[in-house]
């Protein structure tokens, strides 16, 4: 793949595993023979799907290219690019989180089909599969079913330290850890909990029924196959969630190591989409010295960058990074409310259930997303900025969270090569 800057693509396992030595050993000797004063690492989202990451990074580069002229800056500075690969899973169609997708009587199918995506091990995409034509009829398929997607579910990460701060500020844990409902709730309350909004289904208080609501990824639609995708894709939202943490914290990290030894003198930065931008967060906390860090519609916690997001004195799992004073630049988060799979999926995966829909997903739920709100609570985030037009003016500051509302720019979740996308990451780039 040709793009306007020097390029070079690195794998990574789920494992965090840097999957083929010769990839990195390639992206070094690039980084030698151009003598970049700037490293971009750019990493995907969501969808195991190469070719569509690839037009990602050429869409995202090529208009970072047209609008350099614009940039403050970039003039002075040498790009050299780094596409990281990783085996992202399909994660939510916002059709589905809309309440579309599959039509009457297409339900099954639908399933069937998310399981045979969302699910890599045979044997248990294979049982599942299986008990899918049993779920609307027997209890017993339907405890089953649930039960391997729990075996699924990843534990919660290890808090993160990043060895300063004060008051705990250098510390950060798991902000959004698996919903105890879908882990150890009755099998029928949580398949009941998974379905659409304003429905009385007279469940205990701890499952959301003090106001009879409960809502999944069918929103308003009461099927039982509907809402078993909803569940999958709450199983599938915490795999990824720990698998973008171990390719962050581990390949990612290792990469910038060995970038930052090739060339110590050049300035390294992360972009990630989606998951990736989650990917890109594991590693800026391991890493200690870095420019910049870009967050394209993040989908994960708001709270993930906090101080006592939940009044317990409970920082963000990410909270280190910018307790640790190691950015040299600026932390950039595009938000929007078009972005309806974090806005909404987001939530639904984080939860499985809440007693109200009124700001479901917004900056007042506690569940909210990143992409959807922008990083709240958090000490480093200056006033709110919008993103800007090509030419706008930009005052990014050294250490600080700058959320960007983007609704006039990102259209949808993925909607993040644009050009104004690409101007304010050059930016971010180009910072003193």
């Amino acid at each position: 793949m040709r793009l306007q800057f020097p390029y070079a693509e690195v794998e990574i396992e789920s494992t965090g595993a840097i999957h083929d030595e010769n990839q990195r050993r390639a992206a070094l000797d690039l980084v030698a023979a151009t003598g970049p004063t700037d490293i971009l690492v750019l990493c995907h989202g969501w969808n195991n799907d190469i070719p569509r990451a690839r037009r990602l990074y050429a869409r995202l580069t090529d208009n970072m290219a047209g609008v350099r002229p614009a940039v403050p800056s970039a003039a002075s500075r040498s790009l050299l690019v780094i596409g990281v690969l990783w085996p992202s899973i399909r994660w939510s169609d916002e059709d589905e989180v809309a309440g579309g997708g599959a039509g009457i009587g297409d339900e099954a199918t639908a399933l069937t089909e998310a399981i045979a995506e969302r699910i890599e091990d045979p044997t248990r995409a294979a049982l599942l599969t299986r008990l899918v034509p049993k779920l609307t009829g027997s209890a017993q398929a339907r405890r089953e079913f649930l039960d391997a997607l729990r075996e699924q579910v990843p534990t919660a990460p290890a808090a993160l330290t990043s060895g300063s701060g004060t008051g705990g500020s250098g510390v950060g844990v798991d902000e959004d850890p698996p919903p105890a409902a879908f882990l150890d709730g009755d099998p029928e309350e949580v398949f009941a909990e998974a379905g659409g909004p304003e429905i009385d289904l007279g469940l205990p208080e701890r499952l959301g029924g003090a106001a009879g609501f409960g809502f999944g990824f069918g929103l308003g639609l009461d099927d039982v196959l509907r809402r078993a995708r909803g569940l999958l894709n709450i199983t599938t939202y915490y795999t990824m969630k720990d698998r973008a943490g171990q390719v962050g914290s581990g390949g990612i990290a290792a990469l910038l190591s060995a970038l930052a030894t090739a060339a110590p003198r050049a300035r390294l930065h992360l972009a990630g989409h989606s998951f990736g931008a989650r990917a890109v967060s594991a590693a800026a906390v391991r890493h200690p010295s870095l420019h910049s860090c870009t967050l394209l519609q993040g989908a994960f916690s708001h709270h993930a960058f906090a101080v006592n997001f939940n009044g317990r004195g409970d920082n963000g799992l990410f909270r280190p990074l910018l307790a640790s004073g190691k950015l040299t630049g600026p932390v950039l988060i595009t938000h929007t409310v078009n972005d309806r799979a974090v806005g909404l999926a987001y939530a639904a995966a984080s939860r499985l259930a809440r007693h109200a829909a009124a700001g479901l997903g917004d900056e007042n739920d506690p569940y909210g997303g990143l992409g959807r709100n922008g990083a709240l609570k958090t000490p480093e985030a200056v006033q709110p900025g919008e993103l800007l037009d090509v030419g706008g003016a930009y005052r990014f500051q050294a250490g600080r969270v700058h959320n960007l509302r983007a609704d006039s720019f990102i259209r949808s979740h993925g909607d993040v090569g644009g050009r104004q996308t690409a101007y304010a990451l050059f930016g971010a780039i180009s910072s003193a």
